[in-house]
């Protein structure tokens, strides 16, 4: 839409598109500030009269007989909202202008700064302004916008109805008239300077920017081990249809699930790896369209439609998930953006927590996916909610391997405990190497698995209402995942953890094979409730 005609996002707007707009703002913002700058004299109203402009030009667009003369029929509102708040706020000047005013030939009054405006600025922007301001006004307004509008003389042409000719001719001319005003002053180059009080000046990069406040922090200890769940979960808050992280964990299947990568990834549990399908049943229990869009590799660009897709869906008041940005590739919320999507504003587990926000500029290249949730639809019922995360449970327990190289469902419990008993992957002194193994084998899988069998318990006793027969299953079913949670809570007290919660003799102890039988056993241990459990849910389904 960047590259879109003005009467093309005119149209957009008027057709409901509003994010099309904040397109001609950013377009147009330099040009109008630089108008009433230029009659005003003080950048601090400019800018108050820049953004009343706009918001009048936006109530009012449907007056605006012929799109693609939106420039010159939005620099006669900027002129109109100009004098308005001259004769409100500064009736000397207005009465000084005393009407003598015509934008179209740029017939405006020489005005000079108040005593008060003079005090406070540096002595060498005081000599630039007062140069600036001396200029016969033809030139006064063409270089203004030209230094605030980013060096263009085709969007200053544009902006003022005049050739591209004739708008640079005017430039060079003030330029020129500047440098012998420096030179008759005993002044140094004047270009340069004139350069860097106006980039002083410029709009702040908020001017075009939106920011979705009051959405939820993201952490582990508050927010579950599973980002993707945390995620969605602050997401429906704020969109004012709260919904359980239980049942988020529950119809996406990460209370049922188990993954093992053959190489000890740390991300070998993650959601994500599933591919779309529990992101759709998720949203579908939820009553919600949803669209995740995903990146296949470094080379894949997408930085285009992942801008368009943020920036629209924070425009019209969601929040978006994102995959990365901040941290590893895993599941945040982005909540704002600034510079028309240049910085993206947002909340993740990984951020430093000493900002609400995190701002990150040239984000593309750490975001994998994007994840918008569009309108509402009709939920199912409890029963089909049901009956869909309990088949999609049992899919996920006897998969046997998901994609070329981990191990799903119960097999993964197999391929976790051959895993530890591998002596070449435990070498006693690499203390590098053990820490790596305690952070996937304690952090990320025997935790991150007592979390979810521990919501899969609460998840199926809050279905029984819904599962009529089948409820004596679901309830024989959750106590079996109590039970292996307790497996896991006791393999938690004997394996070590990285070294933010364990020290380094701790660490150490992973290259002991003895210890690591151990936790093998419980591995096993605990893969033969979890079958037990999946059973119990097959008989459920016969049921339902």
């Amino acid at each position: 839409m960047n590259d879109a005609s003005d009467a093309e996002l005119v149209e957009a707007v008027r057709g409901g598109e509003r994010d099309a707009y904040k397109h001609l703002v950013t377009r147009y913002q330099g040009h109008v500030y630089g108008l009433a700058y230029s009659i005003v004299g003080n950048w601090v109203e400019a800018q108050d009269i820049a953004q009343e402009t706009f918001i009048r030009a936006y109530s009012n667009l449907d007056q605006l007989r012929e799109p693609g003369k939106f420039a010159s029929w939005l620099r006669r509102v900027a002129f109109s909202v100009t004098m308005n708040w001259l004769r409100a706020f500064r009736p000397g000047l207005f009465r000084h202008l005393d009407g003598r005013v015509d934008v179209d030939s740029l017939e405006i009054p020489d005005f000079r700064p108040g005593p008060s405006e003079e005090a406070a600025k540096r002595e060498l922007a005081d000599a630039v302004l007062a140069a600036v301001a001396a200029l016969p006004p033809k030139y006064r307004v063409p270089l203004t916008m030209f230094h605030l509008d980013g060096l263009s003389y085709q969007k200053v042409a544009d902006f003022l109805d005049i050739p591209v000719g004739t708008a640079k001719s005017l430039v060079h001319r003030a330029k020129a008239k500047l440098r012998e005003a420096a030179l008759a002053g005993g002044a140094g180059e004047m270009d340069p300077m004139v350069a860097e009080v106006f980039n002083e000046h410029k709009l702040p990069e908020e001017f075009a920017s939106r920011v979705l406040e009051g959405i939820g922090e993201l952490n582990y200890g508050k927010s579950g081990q599973c980002t993707w769940c945390g995620s969605v979960v602050k997401l429906m808050e704020y969109l004012g249809d709260p919904v359980d992280y239980d049942y988020v964990m529950g119809v996406s299947g990460s209370a049922f699930m188990l993954l093992w990568h053959m190489s000890w990834c740390p991300s070998n549990n993650t959601l994500m790896v599933l591919g779309p399908e529990p992101v759709d049943r998720a949203f579908r229990a939820l009553g919600y369209e949803f669209e995740w869009i995903h990146r296949h590799s470094e080379e894949d660009d997408k930085e285009q439609e992942f801008r368009k897709r943020i920036t629209r869906s924070i425009d019209k008041g969601r929040p978006v998930l994102v995959e990365g940005v901040v941290g590893p590739p895993e599941v945040g919320i982005a909540t704002g953006y600034e510079k028309d999507g240049d910085v993206l504003i947002g909340r993740s587990y990984f951020h430093d927590r000493t900002e609400e926000y995190y701002r990150k500029a040239d984000w593309y290249k750490d975001c994998w996916s994007v994840g918008v949730i569009g309108h509402k639809i009709e939920r199912p019922g409890e029963r089909d909610v049901l009956r869909g995360a309990l088949e999609w449970a049992v899919k996920l327990a006897r998969a046997g391997t998901w994609g070329p190289d981990r191990a799903c469902g119960l097999a993964a419990y197999d391929a976790w405990a051959a895993a530890l008993l591998i002596d070449a992957d435990f070498p006693p002194d690499d203390l590098e190497k053990l820490n790596f193994r305690c952070v996937v084998n304690t952090n990320v899988n025997a935790s991150g698995l007592r979390e979810s069998r521990d919501c899969a318990a609460r998840f199926l006793r809050s279905m029984k209402g819904a599962a009529g027969d089948a409820s004596t299953q679901l309830e024989a079913a959750a106590v079996l995942y109590n039970e292996e949670v307790g497996i896991l809570d006791r393999m938690l007290k004997v394996a070590p953890s990285d070294a933010n919660f364990s020290p380094e003799d701790r660490r150490l102890e992973m290259a002991d094979r003895g210890l690591r039988e151990r936790m093998a056993k419980m591995v096993i241990e605990a893969k033969d409730k979890d079958e037990e459990a999946v059973e119990k849910l097959e008989s459920a389904l016969d049921s339902l």
